[in-house]
Parts: C-alpha cells; sequence; structure tokens
C-alpha cells in the first residue's frame, strides 16, 4: 500500500506542476533596427533551447519596438536561452509578390545568428541588423 501511495503522490505533483501558470516567463521587449533605421513591420519569433517550453513572439510595430508573447500564456517569454529569427516583407498589393526587407539569414533560428538570454523579470532585448 505505501508503494502505492507514494506513487499517487509523485502523479499528483507532476500534474499540478503542469498547471495553468505556465513555465516561468521573463517580460521581454527591445527595439529592432536594419541599417541603422527603427525596422517598421514584420515578426520575431524566439525558439527555446530547452525541450518543453512554448515558442514566444512578437510582432514589430511601426516604430521598431516589440513586446514578447506565447500563445498560451500571453505576455512573456519562457526564462532561458534562445535562438531568434526575424522575417519582415513588403506587401507590393495584389498583382506582384511580397518582398523580403531583410536578408534570408534572419529568417532561420538556425542561420541568422540572433539569440536571446531571458531571465525572470524585465528583459530589454535590442537587435541591430
Amino acid at each position: 500500500m505505501n508503494k502505492y501511495f507514494t506513487l499517487f503522490v509523485l502523479l499528483v505533483t507532476a500534474i499540478v506542476g503542469c498547471g495553468p501558470a505556465g513555465p516561468e516567463m521573463g517580460n521581454v521587449t527591445g527595439t529592432v533596427t536594419y541599417k541603422g533605421k527603427p525596422l517598421t513591420t514584420g515578426t520575431i519569433t524566439f525558439i527555446p533551447e530547452a525541450g518543453g517550453l512554448p515558442t514566444a513572439f512578437a510582432d514589430i510595430r511601426e516604430d521598431g519596438t516589440y513586446v514578447g508573447k506565447t500563445r498560451d500564456f500571453g505576455e512573456g517569454v519562457p526564462v532561458g536561452k534562445h535562438r531568434v529569427m526575424i522575417v519582415a516583407v513588403k506587401d507590393n498589393g495584389p498583382e506582384a509578390p511580397v518582398e523580403a526587407i531583410l536578408p534570408m539569414k534572419y529568417s532561420s533560428d538556425q542561420q541568422s545568428g540572433l539569440t536571446a538570454d531571458v531571465t525572470s523579470g524585465e528583459n530589454v532585448v535590442d537587435f541591430s541588423l
């Protein structure tokens, strides 16, 4: 009976640990510049190096600023090291294809060379491309 009780306690602890609170998060804000000027559009994606953590993203505003968030947990980026990719395109209208604003290397977390080390609390992570 004792081993079943221990197993039950471990199972309940594991379930409670995966509750709605989610992973430890840090608030991440910053500015993205390209060739010395604010990038006025685009999306940043934070891919955690540690498995099991959610990917975070941010829309780049017209002034180049962003606020990181996750789909399931709202504002914030999971604490830890992340590979980062930034995609920005220009819509040339219905008759023309979209045009990449940034070099293609930035659209891949494996090739961009961009990283972020997120800690709990406030994090300002600027990207100067």
